[in-house]
């Protein structure tokens, strides 16, 4: 970090230690004094131009330390206008576009101590004496803001009281220049370290932020998050990972929450402490599931995520929607409908008029008992997997030891294909039947609207009277609440 000398007006690069300086704090113009304009460029001195801008983004993950060791924050609003009136000023303050701003978020709570100025320079108060008005317009904690300290550490353990869906909250709605920087802003206020990809888009740069917080914390409120109704009309799958902060401003999206924002829980977890770990290919953690009483297809479930709004004395547990996706594979899912966060409070659920206007009248919503299971939720829209075909083998594995009993198969329907496997030697000569998708395309997901046959085998299983004949064919998911399209089929069989 560079710093001004006040008595000579020279850069000095400053290593860290115990020397005092004051920090500014202000939204960027149009005509802005540069690093550049601070020397004078020239042949010899262009090398180590060159050096600063490559050290530029590498300290971006140190800006949060800079601002917290300093002895004081100057935060100057060029567009809070001088006024008699303290309605005005207090009109134009909270109405500032320094607010708006992702990067004087950091900037606001990392210092210890933060005085504002108008546009004549005239100091409008501090950050303890208007923490009233900044807490209206930002959302931040009036015990946060009246904090004095100086110390990295203790900041850092400060902001570890609040949930991560309270710090994107804050976070919510604010802007930058670089779109990338709607993350990289956030660096600090999560104590996060990752490299900067400028190019890489807003989207992918705020998902790998939350991959390195959740790497960092157990905190479930990082998926209490939520989608207006009109952006999740045109997708159906979604990840547990948020696109922007903005989706944290979960009462923003529907006036029904009060404002409230999820904080982390009171109590301790049930769960078996199974840790979240992260693939190339999404997320394998451990939530606590229930089915969604109302839906006849199996595959909607609530799962409760730990932690909670607070209402008085009251706490309410959010639960968002969860879609299994595989038929062979029970623990994967993906999210559905992100407009709606179901509540959970003495034990009752309570859920939006949408839903309750799907029981019939009379009808009892009755909760299972949610259990914790380890699942796994793709980073993207999953693949739509059909099936690639069937395979039989005519064999009977003993009960009691490894012995196997060969079934022969007297005639089979046009779908089957014969296979011999000789790879073993003849004595070990293994049969198979197989009916392949790709030579006889099976239906499509949406298209199956009751059970089809696959195939039929008469199989001989070794006596006069066991002739059997052995069906196979598939069967489509019952419609659920929500009409989503199912992501798989039910297999069946008949002897």
């Amino acid at each position: 970090m560079r710093l001004i000398n006040t008595q000579t007006l020279q850069l000095e690069f400053y290593h860290g230690g115990s020397r005092r300086y004051a920090i500014l704090s202000h939204v960027w113009g149009n005509d802005e004094v540069t690093f550049q304009d601070m020397n004078s460029v020239d042949p010899a001195e262009a090398l180590e131009l060159d050096r600063y801008s490559k050290l530029r983004e590498s300290s971006i993950n140190s800006m949060f330390r800079w601002y917290a060791e300093s002895t004081i924050c100057l935060a100057f609003l060029q567009d809070v206008p001088p006024s008699e009136s303290e309605e005005e000023k207090k009109k134009a303050f909270i109405g500032s576009r320094w607010f708006t701003r992702g990067w004087t978020l950091q900037e606001l709570i990392a210092p210890g101590r933060v005085i504002f100025y108008g546009q004549d320079w005239k100091p409008l108060g501090n950050r303890s004496e208007l923490k009233n008005d900044i807490k209206l317009v930002t959302g931040i904690s009036e015990e946060l803001l009246d904090s004095t300290h100086h110390m990295m550490e203790i900041k850092q353990r400060q902001l570890g009281q609040y949930s991560v869906a309270e710090k994107m909250y804050w976070a919510a709605g604010r802007e930058t220049t670089r779109p990338e920087d709607i993350a990289y802003s956030l660096l600090g206020i999560f104590d996060i370290n990752m490299p900067l990809l400028y190019g890489e888009g807003q989207i992918k740069a705020f998902k790998r932020l939350q991959e390195e917080i959740i790497k960092s914390t157990d905190d479930e409120s990082i998926y209490a998050w939520r989608q207006p109704r009109y952006r999740v009309e045109g997708k159906t799958y979604w990840s547990l990972l948020a696109n922007s902060p903005s989706a944290f401003d979960i009462d923003h999206v529907a006036k029904d929450l009060n404002g409230l924002v999820p904080k982390k829980s009171k109590y301790l977890s049930l769960r078996s402490g199974v840790s979240t770990s992260m693939t190339n290919r999404g997320l394998e953690l451990e939530l606590s599931l229930t089915p969604f009483p109302i839906d006849k297809s199996g595959s909607i479930f609530l799962a409760f995520l730990n932690c909670e709004f607070r209402q008085g004395q009251t706490s309410i547990s959010p639960a968002i929607l969860l879609q299994r996706a595989a038929w062979d594979k029970d623990s994967h899912f993906v999210r559905i409908r992100p407009d709606i966060l179901a509540l959970s409070m003495m034990n009752s659920i309570v859920l939006p008029d949408e839903l309750l206007n799907m029981m019939r009248d009379g009808q009892t919503l009755i909760l299972k008992e949610a259990i914790p299971r380890q699942i796994f939720v793709p980073h993207n829209t999953p693949d739509l997997r059909y099936l690639k075909g069937v395979i039989f083998r005519p064999e009977i594995k003993g009960l009691k030891d490894e012995s196997k009993t060969m079934v022969r198969v007297r005639s089979r329907s046009p779908t089957w294909q014969y296979f011999v496997d000789t790879r073993k030697g003849p004595s070990q000569t293994a049969e198979s039947y197989e009916i392949n998708f790709d030579l006889a395309p099976g239906p499509s997901l949406g298209s199956l609207q009751e059970p089809i046959v696959l195939g039929v085998l008469e199989l001989d299983l070794g006596s006069a009277d066991s002739k059997q004949c052995l069906v196979i064919g598939l069967e489509p998911l019952l419609p659920n609440p929500f009409q989503t399209t199912p992501l798989y089929f039910l297999p069946w069989d008949r002897k």
